[in-house]
């Protein structure tokens, strides 16, 4: 269900300007069968989320120790 409500406000376009990874994703694994793509896209957006949620988790970590001291 992740994939309908973009999908259905955007249709994806136009061309694939507003088309999510993780839809392209899906699209590449499953939709074109191209595992070894797609497994290699896989581990990237990964590490591209990873690094976010440290970004923020570190972020939240010094708002707190501000508000302490």
């Amino acid at each position: 269900m992740i994939y309908t409500e973009p999908f259905v406000l955007t249709g994806g376009g136009p061309g694939n300007a507003t088309t999510f990874l993780s839809q392209y994703l899906t699209k590449l694994a499953i939709g074109q069968f191209d595992l070894g793509p797609a497994a290699a896209f896989s581990i990237i957006y990964f590490l591209i989320v990873l690094l976010f949620c440290f970004l923020f988790y570190t972020a939240l970590q010094n708002v707190d120790r501000s508000k302490q001291g």
